[in-house]
């Protein structure tokens, strides 16, 4: 049982080191970033690696061609009432967004785990994240493959995590999990038309 609790605090500790873990000074709440998730993945990529795309070039629903929604994944503990959503850039800050959920505003999966949902659209010469849409009704979208080309830059997430005495706390995803943008994408699988 000691081996097990000397386990458990040095996972902790090194989560902590991370920055995807943190704890309300006060011990009001906890949370820890669990994931970043996107609806695109790179073709043949094992494991999956997500990926957001400026344009799709062969969309099933042309109203995604320069959408890529974001999924944002992280567990909580203790009285968490709202969440700052912060995406940033690995090399350049021009397009760093930040979002505040509220509870609320958040859905889960399957595991418990909190899910900030939104969509970046990019726009022209603009590489993602341009900007935030926040749809916290939409569904999470099954990750489709696709082959990408022109690399813009990556992006991994901060939060900012509020608890119901007024106290905040940091916690990171940027030695956990970064998300490659991509310029050009096209969905694997998908027939393309034909040409003359």
């Amino acid at each position: 049982m000691k081996k097990l609790m000397l386990a458990a605090a040095g996972l902790t500790g090194i989560l902590a080191s991370c920055g995807s873990y943190g704890s309300a000074p006060d011990g009001s709440g906890n949370a820890r970033v669990v994931d970043i998730t996107t609806e695109y993945t790179l073709q043949g990529s094992s494991p999956a690696q997500y990926v957001g795309c400026d344009a799709v070039s062969n969309p099933t629903d042309p109203s995604r061609a320069t959408s890529t929604q974001v999924v944002v994944k992280f567990a909580t503990g203790g009285s968490v009432t709202q969440v700052d959503v912060t995406l940033k850039g690995t090399t350049n800050s021009d397009y760093d967004e930040t979002q505040t959920f509220t509870v609320g505003d958040l859905s889960k999966d399957s595991s418990g785990n909190y899910q900030a949902v939104f969509d970046f659209k990019s726009a022209t010469n603009d590489f993602l994240p341009a900007s935030i849409i926040v749809e916290p009704n939409d569904p999470v979208r099954t990750p489709r493959a696709v082959t990408a080309s022109n690399l813009a830059g990556s992006f991994y997430a901060d939060l900012k995590v509020y608890t119901s005495t007024g106290s905040s706390f940091m916690i990171s995803s940027v030695n956990l999990s970064k998300v490659n943008v991509y310029r050009n994408c096209t969905l694997a699988g998908t027939a393309q038309p034909l040409t003359k």
